[in-house]
């Protein structure tokens, strides 16, 4: 038997996913991040069924018109999901439980020679693996959409264990590549340079101000703030904009369903909303944000109501930056690397592996692995592509898609120093063009391996520090960090062009 997949958007660039998979004679849609159903679907009904694995506008934003045209379709999630789903849209009055909720692990009938099993994935709430068995009398088989999953806990949800999916081996894996083959610093790392650079920029007289997914990321980025050791207990006013806010307010009637960590912390202490203990958060209501010294919000700041200069602006790694102000990436992604990503791929073992969901140069540097190509047969599909899956077929190894990431040169020593020449077609990975910005790089060992990085213009063009009273030219400067016991950034990273009213200068 064929399995198939028409592959409506493949959620490449930031656009949302939409699949709808072809087993035996039935037609199952997963999820429906379409922002507009009208170039896709008819007037008939696009599936027999759909099942969203999670609430992120990506997954999950497209399910209210795909609903209101096609109102006998049936919409399959977990109960979690189906709380969260309304966030996508603008507050409707009656606007609950779209869909029908499914148990976990425990196969449900679509019919009688078809189940399907939601299996907690973590990354958000409610978020799921879609696990979908067609029974034959010859065989089972078998496709896993992944959705989004993460293998690490985060402080909303827990991470997707290794053991629950152990025993499954696909025929067929639909799976989230988002990072590629990027390695990640551990969570833990990630939250403490997040709030290392808040309590930079504060320092330096600036408020802060956060950009943030209104589902889930902003939530774990207020926990963090409000629970981290480096802010319990200074005076900060935190600032959550209305998308956010609503947010909170969902995830605090869920709160039985988030970690035993966070129910603990709630007993005691409110969960997102709090003007007693330091530092304290409130719903901004459309007052003047320099009533904050930080903001949450889902949007860019309004300069036509803050002043540029008197904020530092941070915003999620990987996206463009429309501002030229002060500005800052910060790194807390809730999907797996590309380690945990071949981890999983290894465990589950399929025939056919699809990757979706993330900028095809990232999916072309895993789908070109040759511990990748070399086991199973691997797509990379477009928009608007149909795939053929046979059940069976002998592997052949397959060339290197056309986005993979390895490039042959040349090098050679000259009397001036060393001269490394690469293929013109390196320039046409979007990535060229921040690797290339200033025409500088910085080269370092890694092992036996050279590694070389592009500078920022950020970097290049930062001022030289000067005798003025700078961390550069502070005595307790050790190693880009603050050694100094009366200093408020005391065992933080900081810039060498910061400073602090603990400065002593390392000329007497």
């Amino acid at each position: 038997m064929t399995l198939g997949c028409r592959v409506y958007s493949p959620g490449h660039g930031g656009a949302g996913v939409c699949l709808v998979v072809q087993v035996g004679a039935y037609r199952l849609m997963l999820d429906c991040g379409l922002s507009q159903l009208d170039p896709y679907f008819d007037l008939e009904p696009p599936a027999d069924a759909v099942v969203c694995s999670h609430a992120h506008p990506q997954q999950g934003r497209g399910l209210l018109a795909l609903h209101r045209g096609f109102p006998d379709l049936p919409i399959y999630t977990s109960g979690v999901t189906q709380a969260l789903l309304p966030l996508n849209w603008p507050p409707e009055p009656g606007l609950t439980g779209l869909g029908t909720v499914l148990p976990w692990r425990l196969p449900v009938h679509l019919a009688a020679d078809l189940t399907v099993e939601l299996i907690p994935a973590g990354h958000l709430p409610g978020a799921a693996l879609v696990w979908l068995q067609h029974h034959t009398p010859e065989r089972t088989f078998s496709l896993l959409y992944t959705g989004n999953c993460f293998l690490a806990n985060t402080r909303l949800t827990e991470g997707l264990r290794l053991e629950d999916v152990g025993g499954i081996r696909p025929d067929v894996l639909v799976l989230d590549g988002t990072a590629g083959t990027r390695k990640y610093p551990r969570r833990k790392q990630q939250e403490q340079q997040l709030v290392e650079t808040v309590v930079w920029g504060l320092t330096q007289g600036q408020r802060v101000w956060i950009v943030a997914g209104g589902i889930g990321e902003a939530q774990e980025i207020l926990l963090v703030l409000r629970t981290h050791y480096l802010l319990t207990g200074r005076p900060v006013k935190i600032g959550v904009d209305g998308v956010v806010a609503r947010g909170c307010d969902s995830l605090l009637e869920l709160l039985v369903f988030l970690p035993e960590p966070v129910q603990n912390f709630a007993r005691h202490q409110s969960l997102f909303w709090d003007d007693r203990v330091y530092p304290q958060s409130y719903r901004w209501q459309g007052e003047s944000p320099d009533l904050f010294d930080i903001m949450i919000a889902s949007t860019w700041p309004d300069f036509g109501l803050v002043n540029p200069t008197d904020w530092l602006v941070l915003w999620p790694e990987g996206e463009p930056c429309p501002l030229d102000l002060p500005s800052q990436t910060y790194l807390l992604p809730a999907h797996n690397d590309g380690v945990a990503t071949l981890q999983l791929i290894h465990t589950l073992r399929p025939q056919h592996l699809v990757l979706v969901h993330g900028a095809p140069n990232y999916l072309g540097d895993m789908a070109g692995l040759e511990e990748i190509r070399n086991r199973y047969h691997v797509h990379v599909p477009q928009a608007g592509a149909w795939l053929d899956l046979p059940v069976g077929l002998p592997l052949v190894s397959s060339p290197p898609p056309e986005q993979g990431g390895n490039y042959e040169g040349e090098l050679a020593e000259t009397g001036s120093g060393i001269r490394i020449e690469l293929p013109q077609t390196l320039t046409s990975d979007p990535r060229w063009l921040n690797f290339g910005a200033t025409g500088l790089v910085e080269a370092r060992w890694q092992g036996e391996e050279l590694l070389l990085r592009g500078l920022s213009p950020q970097e290049v063009l930062a001022p030289p520090p000067t005798g003025a009273r700078t961390c550069a030219h502070c005595r307790f400067y050790r190693g880009q960090r603050c050694t100094q016991p009366d200093s408020p950034l005391m065992g933080l990273q900081v810039a060498p062009e910061g400073y602090c009213a603990a400065f002593q200068s390392i000329v007497p």
